[in-house]
């Protein structure tokens, strides 16, 4: 009788197929990891968005890019009457071919929605970066006894607007309330389907991190005015 003829008559139990085994467990492996990574996607592109409950402020202000969005989106808050002033931050450019301060043309298009142009303060700071708004923008603020402001931008590029005006408001009394723009196509639950959403992603983590590694050196060392605070 052979030890073929003996496994099949049930003699002796079959061994278990050392390949068949491996496969099983890595399949299983794999069942853990796929939604694991996706889950692990979804919160990073969810974490770069930060949202208000908006209240009424006594200013909108509108950071640099993106203006297609940007400048129609701070139009329509102003217009749903959350706040009666607009403040637009100030890059020192030129309009295209023309001679003319990129605000200008700014200002020509809030006109268009409906704003008037009293309503719209330019800032008088010409600033580079998203740290050098903040400082143009409390600057712009001060000036005009604001006490509140709504801050427009993208949705993914609120998280690190927070961080950096939580550093540099922090000592003004200032309250800030944050509206990210979720028409430009960012999407935090499927970000990492379009280049363009792995462009902005990780180019958000890489600026986050810069600003905290060089931190201390980013942070302005604004007096407290009496005159703002609220308690």
């Amino acid at each position: 009788m052979t030890e073929e003829t003996i496994t099949r008559k049930g003699q002796y139990p079959k061994k278990p197929v050392p390949e068949l085994e491996s496969g099983k467990k890595s399949g299983i492996v794999l069942l853990w990891i796929f939604p694991g990574i996706l889950f692990f996607f979804v919160l990073i592109g969810n974490f770069l968005s930060v949202s208000s409950r908006l209240e009424k402020a006594d200013a909108i202000a509108i950071l640099n890019g993106n203006d297609t969005v940007r400048l129609k989106a701070a139009a329509d808050l102003y217009l749903e009457g959350y706040s009666d002033n607009i403040i637009l931050s100030n890059t020192g450019n030129n309009f295209g071919e023309y001679n003319i301060p990129y605000t200008t043309h700014q200002v020509e298009v809030l006109r268009e929605y409906g704003v008037p142009e009293g309503a719209i303060h330019i800032v008088k700071f010409a600033s580079k970066n998203t740290g050098q708004e903040a400082t143009g923008i409390i600057e712009q603020m001060f000036e005009m006894s604001a006490r509140s402001a709504i801050i427009v931008t993208d949705a993914w590029h609120t998280r690190r607007v927070k961080i950096i005006f939580s550093d540099s408001f922090g000592n003004t009394g200032i309250q800030l309330q944050y509206y990210g723009i979720e028409e430009d196509g960012f999407d935090p639950n499927f970000w990492w389907l379009s280049v363009k959403g792995w462009r902005d992603v990780a180019g958000e983590y890489f600026r986050i991190l810069g600003y905290f590694i060089k931190r201390e050196t980013n942070i302005p060392d604004y007096p407290v005015f009496d005159f703002l605070r609220t308690d």
